[in-house]
């Protein structure tokens, strides 16, 4: 009997362990947000990424640009032009395509304008073009398009400016093949930055981003049915952000958008805003006024956080209520990674209250961002290695640091699985990058740059997925698609779309893409039982054993660190919630605590 039950477990065990390594690993990214300068080309007509119109003199004198409001039709075209108000001189209007600068396509583009009018082409293209026209530029660097004259009975429309390698297929391909055959890998799209979620203003349906439109490089962001038609073409599984001032009439419209035109098969991630309990972000501090109008106490993060849980279940029950059913939605607590769980479950318990979720509407996930990295590059200025430092040395510490995302992680799946909610990552990566006046420092752009290049960082990436879906094996939605690296950080997977050789993209194509088992060790994460008191406090902070302690803010900016103590002092601090790591001499966190500081 015992030798049968053994035969049995080592089959059911081989069985596990074939499915296992059969089973996709779901994977999501985050489209960067696109702009006339994004060097993520997706559309074959690069005229639907053009910059948003610039008014300046027809005669050619003056400012670059006269911030003169010219009328427009529904599409974004101007009415007539030039164009005079009786006021100002009269005005033209131009736009940059392709001015990508050192990443521009150059070759033979198809220009096509319908109406009646003239175009003119400067900087890495020349001519004049009486309209309607249908030709072929030679493109050499960055374009600037001026309307310099539109017949008002017959006005200037439908300007497409195909990329060189579509120009005589274009009608039927709406993306470019770069494009498709990188989002081709992920089960799933973010679309936060298209859609410009932080900050926005949209309150109405009717500030919504139109469609059709000349551009889709538009103030308010991409067009839902942008979202939709890629989504359709591609089947992928969408991730949306509900604008945080958007009122019920916009979120039913949207919903009833999506059940309309969205194909079924596609899953709709649903999320109120982005990171609301960020105090880095505008809405948090919106939300929490709009939470002090609704009566809600306490600090201005509590109102944030109320205001989350109550428009989230105002969301997920709008939509369930136009879909007929969530089977096909996937509702989304969004928190931030920490160690001990504590805001996930402090948002979850809000959300779970009948004075902000009356009708009792369920969640299916916590979604967590645990980055990995963050801090180092100001650490690095603390202790004045800029000069000195070298690649080698900061993956070094990148290595150290994935000990406590691990530890983040885990602590976010503890509170998920309190809850009965899925735990799963709407953002993720590293997260090497400077803040404050750091981010001018160029000697340590180069250098942080320099690491996302290294081949090190592939081994990085490899462990850090490696640890994800060995021990939780959920939906990770990576931070970002493309994106030049810059002082404000280095978040692209690739540069470009021609950038293959990124460590990153590397990472996710031999360790994430495949369907292979994973291959690390299980998450070491151990219950400390270290103390830190008091705790709140109004003052210094005292732990029961000597480590090296870090304080972050929020938003996991590094506001004090020390070595070798058994204190730390928040005096100095505004009111507020703070999170403090302690680490041994060899990285290893010993405990990740929130901090309330009071008065």
């Amino acid at each position: 009997m015992k030798i049968k039950t053994c035969i049995v477990s080592i089959v059911a065990l081989l069985s596990f362990q074939l499915v296992f390594s059969q089973t996709p690993k779901p994977i999501g990214t985050n489209l960067n947000e696109l702009t006339y300068y994004s060097t993520e080309l997706v559309f074959t007509d690069n005229f639907k990424q053009s910059a948003p119109w610039i008014s300046s003199n027809a005669d050619g004198s003056g400012d670059w640009d006269t911030k003169i409001s010219i009328p427009l039709n529904s599409k974004g075209y101007p009415l007539e032009i030039p164009y005079n108000d009786g006021v100002h001189s009269p005005q033209k209007i131009k736009t940059l395509v392709a001015a990508l600068g050192d990443n521009t396509i150059r070759g033979v583009y198809r220009l096509k304008v319908s109406g009646n009018g003239k175009i003119q082409l400067s900087g890495g293209a020349s001519g004049i073009y009486i309209c309607p026209v249908d030709t072929l530029v030679n493109v050499k660097a960055d374009v600037i398009l001026n309307i310099i004259q539109s017949i008002k009975s017959d006005p200037i429309n439908d300007i497409k400016f195909i990329l060189p390698k579509y120009v005589n297929n274009y009608n039927t391909s709406t993306y470019t093949t770069e494009f498709l055959d990188f989002i081709a890998d992920f089960q799933m799209l973010r679309f936060m930055d298209w859609t410009k979620t932080n900050g926005t203003d949209i309150v109405t349906w009717s500030e919504r981003s139109t469609y059709p439109y000349y551009t889709q490089h538009q103030k308010t962001g991409v067009a839902w049915e942008e979202v939709v038609a890629l989504a359709n073409h591609t089947k992928k599984d969408i991730w949306i952000n509900i604008p945080h001032k958007a009122d019920d009439s916009y979120i039913t419209n949207l919903a009833t958008l999506l059940k309309s035109t969205l194909t079924s098969q596609c899953k709709i991630y649903l999320e109120y805003s982005n990171e609301v309990w960020n105090g880095a972000f505008v809405q948090h501090h919106e939300c929490a006024e709009m939470g002090k109008n609704l009566g809600y106490t306490g600090q201005e993060w509590e109102r944030a956080w109320k205001v989350t849980a109550k428009r989230s279940a105002d969301i997920f029950r709008i939509f369930e209520n136009v879909f007929g059913s969530d089977s096909q939605l996937v509702k989304v607590i969004p928190s931030q990674a920490g160690a001990d769980g504590w805001l996930s479950n402090q948002l979850v318990t809000y959300f779970k209250d009948t004075v902000y979720n009356p009708t009792g509407v369920k969640a299916n996930a916590i979604a967590i961002a645990p980055y990995f990295g963050g801090g180092i590059a100001d650490q690095i200025v603390t202790e004045k290695l800029v000069s000195t430092i070298t690649t080698s040395e900061i993956l070094q510490r990148m290595q150290s640091s994935l000990k406590e995302a691990y530890a983040r992680m885990e602590g976010s799946k503890k509170t998920a699985n309190s809850h009965g909610l899925d735990l799963i990552c709407y953002e993720g990566g590293q997260h090497l990058t400077a803040t404050g006046s750091n981010v001018n420092n160029t000697e340590l752009t180069a250098k942080l740059i320099a690491v996302n290049h290294d081949p090190g960082m592939e081994s990085l990436y490899c462990q850090y997925f490696d640890n994800w879906y060995k021990n939780y094996g959920s939906m990770f939605c990576h931070f970002t698609s493309h994106g030049m690296y810059s002082k404000w950080g280095s978040w692209g997977v690739k540069e470009s779309m021609f950038d293959t050789l990124s460590p990153k993209y590397l990472a996710l194509q031999r360790c994430v893409f495949t369907t292979s088992s994973v291959s690390v060790a299980e998450n070491e994460t151990a219950e400390s039982s270290i103390t830190i008191h008091p705790n709140p406090t109004s003052g210094s902070i005292t732990f029961s054993v000597q480590a090296n302690v870090r304080l972050t803010n929020a938003a996991g900016l590094v506001l004090a660190e020390k070595k070798n103590t058994t204190t730390i002092d928040l005096s100095n601090q505004s009111v507020g919630v703070y999170f403090l790591t302690l680490t041994d001499n060899n990285g290893q966190v010993l405990r990740h605590s929130k901090i309330i500081k009071e008065n």
